[in-house]
């Protein structure tokens, strides 16, 4: 009896591997890189705030799906998947169902200008999106449902996909090189005692354009906050006169 239970187990497990070796979807479950052929539902978005607030994205598919996009701060930087059981996307989305989405405003208006910015996007049962955005300003429900989505950010067990964002390879997450910032900075400022407000940001003194000048050229970490954004906190500083890119300067 012991042979004929072991060809029958090796018969089994070879019946197992030929129905999934066509399709590792059925033995893995719904995956990342075939998530273009999936019913998007919810995407969630949560941006940059002054200081290191983690930058990310959460994909949520009907089917079970969950596509993490780590931009900054994050310890899960790149592209990361995780399958999680159908019943509880059903829950979600019927919460999503009976907020009021079609009415909420494009964004909401805020009193914190330096928070991050979440944005919720949500496909109803007709494939018709609903967009809002907000910062500390917004109804009960749908805090709760950013609350949810943030656990789902956060659970346990993703599995990495990509070290860039699928779709945006060209935006890796790997480190960059330093950019420049040329600032004026205003009379009687200790340039090194200023720089310790932007330390969280990584701003790094690169000289004093000359010894008496009110001109530094600092640099910028893009992969924590690029010039650009800098830019725009720089600019609201009491102690900046002016900010800008140190750009090369070519002929005319």
């Amino acid at each position: 009896m012991k042979p004929i239970i072991l060809l029958l187990l090796c018969l089994t497990a070879l019946s197992v591997f030929l129905l999934t070796a066509c399709d590792p979807a059925k033995l893995l479950g719904p995956q990342a890189s075939r998530a273009s052929k999936y019913n998007l539902r919810v995407r969630y978005d949560r941006g940059n705030c002054y200081g290191r607030c983690e930058v990310y994205a959460l994909n949520v598919y009907e089917n079970g799906l969950l596509v993490f996009e780590g931009q900054r701060f994050t310890d899960r930087p790149g592209t990361w998947e995780k399958s999680i059981d159908r019943r509880r996307i059903t829950g979600l989305l019927d919460s999503f169902a009976k907020a009021d989405f079609p009415n909420y405003p494009r964004s909401f208006r805020s009193q914190i200008p330096d928070a991050a910015t979440i944005t919720v996007a949500y496909y109803d049962d007709d494939g018709t999106m609903h967009e809002t955005s907000f910062k500390d300003s917004e109804p009960p429900e749908l805090r709760l449902l950013s609350n949810k989505l943030h656990d789902l950010a956060h659970l346990p067990n993703y599995r990495q996909v990509s070290d860039t964002i699928i779709g945006r390879e060209e935006r890796p997450v790997s480190q960059q090189e330093r950019q420049e910032v040329i600032v004026q900075l205003n009379e009687n400022v200790v340039v090194s005692t200023w720089l310790v407000a932007y330390g969280k940001q990584n701003v790094q003194l690169k000289k004093r354009i000359s010894p008496r000048s009110p001109y530094y050229i600092i640099t910028a970490d893009p992969n924590l906050m690029g010039a650009e954004e800098l830019l725009g906190f720089l600019r609201k500083d009491p102690n900046v006169v002016s900010a800008q890119l140190n750009q090369p300067v070519g002929p005319r």
